[in-house]
C-alpha cells in the first residue's frame, strides 16, 4: 500500500485520468439504461420502433445542440467547473425518467439528459490534452473513452435486475444517483496542472514542457468559424457524422435487436448483452497503446493513429456478415468484433483531435466535430426506425459496413487540404 500511495502522490496524472473514467462510466449507464428497458417500456407503454427512433432522435437532437455551444462553456469556465454543472444536470434528468408515462415523456426526459451529456466528451478530452503528454495521450484517451465501454458492460447485468427485482424506474433512480455521488469526488479532486496542490514539482514540470506546439493556430482561442473553415476540422466533421452513428446504433439498438430478431428475453440480455461491449473495452486500450508505441518507436504521432483507424475501418464490412448468418453466438461474436473495432477508431480519432490545434481549442474542435457525429446519429436513428419496422435489421448492418472506409477517406482529405494550404503560407 505505500508504494502505491507513493506512486499516486508521483503521477497524480493517472488518478485524473481514472476520474475522467468513472465520469464517462457513469455518463454511458445513465445513457444505456434505456436501451436495456427499451424492449421493457415499449410493451407496457405501447410504443413501436418508429416512436423509439423519435426517443433516441431527442437524446441526439439535444446533443446536438449540447454541442454548439459547450466547448465555447468549457473554454470559459474551465473542466472543473463545466463538467461539475453537467455531471449535476444529466443526472438529475437520468433519474427524472423513472416518472415518464408515455413515450412522450421518455423523449422529453431523454432529451435533457443529451443536453447534459454532450459536455462529457469535450471536456474528457480538454482535460487529457492539459494533464497528458503525447506519448502517453493515446493510450489515456482510450482509456477515458472506454468508460463508456464499462457503463455499456455494466448497464445490461444490473438495470435487468433491478427492473425484475425491483421495477423499471427504480433502475433510473439507481444510475441517475450514481451520478451525484460522483460529483462529490469530482469537486473535491480535480484541478488544472498549474494549480493542482498535490502535484509534485517534478511531475508538474514534466507536464508542462512536454505540451506541443500548436498543429495549425496559434496558442489564443480561434473564433469558431475560422476552426469551421479549416480542412481539418470539416474532415472530422465528416468522419463523426457517418461514423459515431455505428456507436449510437449498438449503443440504442443492441437489445432491442437481440429481443425482435434473435428472440432474447430481458434477463437473457442481463446475462449476455454486455458481452459485444467487453471487446470494446479491449479495443479502444489497445489501439491507443498501439498507436502510442508506434510513435515511440519513431512514427509520426498524425500517422500512428491514422493507420490504426485505417485498420479499424477495415474490419467493418464484417457487420453485413453479423446480421446474416443462423447463429445468434456467432452473430454476437462478429458485433463484438465491430465493436471493439470501432473503439479502436474512436479512441486514435478523440486522440487525432487533441493533437490538431492548441489546447486552447480542443474542446471547440472537439464540439464541432461532434455536432457531425449527432447529425449523423439523428438522422441514422430515425432511418433506423423506419428500416427496422418495414424490412427488418439486415438493411441496418449492411449499411454501417460502409460508413468507416468512406470516413477515413474524407479524413485524409482534410490533412492533405490542410498541408497545401499551410505550405503555400
Amino acid at each position: 500500500m505505500p508504494r502505491i500511495a507513493q506512486f499516486v502522490r508521483e503521477h497524480q496524472r493517472w488518478l485524473i485520468v481514472a476520474l475522467l473514467f468513472f465520469v464517462a462510466l457513469v455518463n454511458n449507464l445513465d445513457r444505456q439504461t434505456l436501451s436495456v428497458l427499451a424492449p421493457t417500456l415499449r410493451k407496457e407503454m405501447g410504443f413501436g420502433p418508429i416512436e423509439y427512433s423519435y426517443i433516441t432522435s431527442a437524446f441526439l437532437a439535444a446533443y446536438t445542440l449540447g454541442y454548439l455551444f459547450c466547448g465555447r462553456v468549457l473554454d470559459h469556465l474551465g473542466v472543473k467547473l463545466g463538467l461539475a454543472l453537467a455531471l449535476a444536470f444529466w443526472s438529475i434528468a437520468g433519474a427524472g425518467h423513472a416518472m415518464a408515462v408515455g413515450w412522450m415523456s421518455l423523449a422529453a426526459f431523454r432529451f435533457l439528459l443529451g443536453l447534459g451529456e454532450s459536455f462529457n466528451s469535450p471536456a474528457g478530452v480538454k482535460a487529457i490534452a492539459e494533464w497528458i503528454p503525447p506519448r502517453e495521450r493515446g493510450l489515456c484517451m482510450a482509456v477515458f473513452s472506454n468508460g463508456n465501454v464499462i457503463g455499456a458492460i455494466i448497464a445490461p447485468p444490473l438495470v435487468s435486475f433491478l427492473a425484475l427485482h425491483l421495477s423499471w424506474p427504480w433502475a433510473f433512480l439507481v444510475t441517475g444517483a450514481s451520478g451525484l455521488v460522483l460529483l462529490v469526488i469530482w469537486w473535491r479532486v480535480y484541478e488544472t496542472p498549474e494549480s493542482h496542490p498535490r502535484l509534485t514539482s517534478a511531475e508538474r514540470d514534466y507536464i508542462l514542457a512536454a505540451r506541443t506546439p500548436p498543429g495549425l493556430a496559434p496558442a489564443a482561442k480561434l473564433p469558431m468559424w475560422r476552426l469551421m473553415a479549416n480542412p481539418i476540422c470539416v474532415g472530422f466533421f465528416v468522419a463523426r457524422l457517418l461514423t459515431d452513428s455505428t456507436s449510437y446504433f449498438f449503443s440504442f439498438w443492441l437489445p432491442d435487436y437481440l429481443t425482435h430478431a434473435r428472440g432474447f428475453t430481458l434477463a437473457m440480455i442481463g446475462l449476455v448483452g454486455w458481452l459485444p461491449f467487453l471487446a470494446s473495452d479491449l479495443g479502444g486500450p489497445g489501439g491507443g497503446a498501439l498507436s502510442d508505441w508506434m510513435i515511440r518507436r519513431g512514427w509520426n504521432p498524425g500517422r500512428a493513429r491514422r493507420t490504426l483507424m485505417l485498420l479499424a475501418a477495415c474490419l467493418m464490412p464484417l457487420a453485413a456478415v453479423a446480421v446474416r448468418v443462423d447463429s445468434a453466438w456467432v452473430a454476437i461474436a462478429l458485433i463484438a468484433v465491430l465493436l471493439a473495432a470501432q473503439s479502436c477508431w474512436m479512441a486514435n480519432q478523440l486522440t487525432l483531435i487533441s493533437e490538431s490545434v492548441s489546447r486552447e481549442n480542443v474542446a471547440t474542435l472537439l464540439a464541432l466535430s461532434a455536432v457531425g457525429g449527432s447529425l449523423g446519429g439523428i438522422a441514422s436513428n430515425l432511418l433506423t426506425g423506419r428500416a427496422v419496422a418495414a424490412y427488418g435489421y439486415v438493411p441496418v448492418f449492411t449499411a454501417l459496413g460502409a460508413l468507416h472506409l468512406t470516413a477515413f477517406a474524407a479524413l485524409v482529405w482534410g490533412f492533405r487540404v490542410e498541408a497545401r494550404q499551410a505550405a503555400r503560407r
